[in-house]
């Protein structure tokens, strides 16, 4: 285990070595400080967990493979809940048991559970019903849990037209959510864990065959990008439906819509769908066609996503990507500016198109298309990037950054994070948008392999008259970054520029 390096000790190393020290006694899993050189400070706050803190105060990589463990039990590798699935049981007890340090929920299966066999982050259950599989999936801050209907025969099963399961709370107890999710909240009502309306999707997509596929070229499955068939969300084709949950005293349940599930057009497998993740931010894509990706973890894009210049995405859906979240050390510091930054990995062509950023209202679990209402303009981009030597000159995948336009009064997004620092507003909450566009924009969220990422970065003083005395600080948040590492842009300048005691007026660009 490496020493904690405090604030002082790390100002005192960056000014000697002339480059950023991180202040690994401020490092959480979701967020990370560094000292500079010049004296400010770089918070590093994600939408999703950057790094695990394992029992012995060191800290590894997110790394959801299941494992069996000594009690029996199967759980991931290094996550940041404490998440275990049954390793098999008689009773079906304990199916799941999810807890942090304000305590834990339970969740129980109706039944028998054999002995899974487990397959990376997925532990599968075989024939929990006749013809029909459970699948359990770690992720980073929770599970999904799926059950996967194999044919028309098992569909028709009485069993299936209800399904229920025993919940249970230390410290927690279960009440229902928003737009029909579920939440675990504890002794004062603080939600702690918190789930989206149950999903059901069948394998439609996975049989269609595009008419024009003699003319166009099909790209990426935006809901699926790597190709690697993901049993966790439905993908591009796939009819759709949304189960609320339902809470009872110690039991939760979901109705199937028997439609989708024993219709005559209906392709096998259906696969029905309550996730429950950890309720520290929010992120989630909406889609005109109803779909939702509720704390999504993958490559997504907004805007249209159809045909365009012989290239075929989908059947004319939008997407909207949206993040919320709260950075509280900002709290009291006065915002000298504000950038959002993502990078677009692909367009359908050369011509450049608006894409726009905006301030909404607060998002929940329950937040579907077309989302919370636009509260202000935070900035947009004529861009077009991603698709290389196809234009000419070449179009590399790239930065695109919203700041403030002098020119544009009507780009709000300092003022916006100001509002937050001052304690103006609860909560940050922006959405991406591309519509109206004829390609797939993708601003989005580092990969460690593949993918993009989001920054909102804000240089700000401990005072609003932003006077440089020892050990103040300057801010720059970097927000939206999800499931990946953050990396250094040596190619960008500083956002953080120097205080002044000139007051306010000082700002780094």
């Amino acid at each position: 285990m490496t020493d904690s390096v405090a604030e002082q000790t790390a100002l005192a190393q960056a000014g000697a070595t002339g480059e950023p020290v991180e202040i690994t006694a401020e490092r959480t899993e979701y967020s990370s400080t560094t000292a500079n050189p010049d004296g400010s400070f770089t918070l590093t706050q994600s939408t999703a967990p950057q790094r695990v803190r394992a029992d012995d105060g060191s800290w590894g990589g997110v790394d959801t493979t299941l494992v069996r463990r000594a009690d029996g039990s199967v759980g991931p590798k290094a996550s940041v809940v404490d998440l275990a699935f049954t390793g098999g049981s008689s009773s079906g007890k304990d199916m799941i048991r999810l807890g942090s340090k304000q305590g834990s929920v339970s969740l129980g299966w109706p039944g028998a559970l054999p002995e899974p066999a487990i397959d990376g982050a997925t532990a599968t259950y075989a024939n929990v019903m006749a013809g029909v599989d459970l699948e359990l999936t770690a992720t980073a801050e929770g599970y999904h849990e799926v059950l996967v209907v194999k044919s028309a025969a098992a569909a028709a099963s009485p069993e299936l037209e209800q399904v229920s399961l025993s919940a249970s709370g230390e410290g927690l107890r279960v009440v229902p959510g928003a737009g029909g999710g579920l939440r675990a909240v504890d002794e004062n009502g603080n939600t702690v864990f918190k789930g989206p309306a149950g999903q059901m999707w069948d394998s439609a997509g996975s049989q269609q065959t595009v008419s024009q596929s003699a003319r166009v070229t099909a790209v990426d499955d935006p809901q699926d990008p790597a190709g690697g068939g993901n049993t966790t969300q439905p993908g591009v084709g796939d009819s759709t439906a949304v189960l609320p949950v339902h809470v009872d005293g110690e039991a939760v349940s979901v109705t199937p819509d028997l439609g989708l599930l024993r219709g005559t057009e209906t392709v096998y497998p259906v696969r029905i769908d309550p996730s429950v993740g950890l309720g520290v931010s929010e992120r989630s894509v909406i889609s005109s066609d109803g779909d939702r990706w509720w704390q999504f973890d993958g490559d997504y894009g907004v805007g249209l996503c159809g045909n365009a210049d012989g290239y075929y995405c989908g059947n004319g859906y939008k997407n909207r990507m949206l993040f919320e979240l709260a950075p509280t050390q900002l709290a009291g510091k006065y915002v000298l500016d504000a950038t959002f930054r993502a990078h677009e990995t692909w367009s359908f062509n050369c011509n450049a198109h608006w894409v726009d950023l905006e301030r909404t209202d607060n998002m929940t679990e329950g937040t579907h298309w077309p989302g919370p209402k636009d509260l202000d303009q935070m900035g947009d981009r004529n861009v077009s990037y991603g698709r290389g030597d196809n234009c000419s000159p070449s179009q590399p995948d790239s930065w695109v950054e919203f700041n403030d336009n002098p020119a544009e009064p009507d780009e709000n997004l300092k003022s916006t994070v100001r509002s937050y620092a001052d304690g103006k507003i609860s909560r940050l909450t922006f959405h991406a948008q591309g519509e109206g566009r004829d390609r797939r924009e993708s601003l989005e969220a580092l990969r460690r392999q593949r993918g993009t990422q989001g920054q909102l970065c804000v240089p700000a003083g401990r005072s609003d008259q932003c006077r440089c005395h020892p050990g103040e600080r300057q801010h720059r948040i970097l927000q939206a970054v999800l499931d990946g590492p953050i990396d250094g842009d040596p190619d960008r300048p500083d956002g953080a520029g120097p205080c002044s005691d000139q007051g306010r007026g000082a700002q780094g660009r």
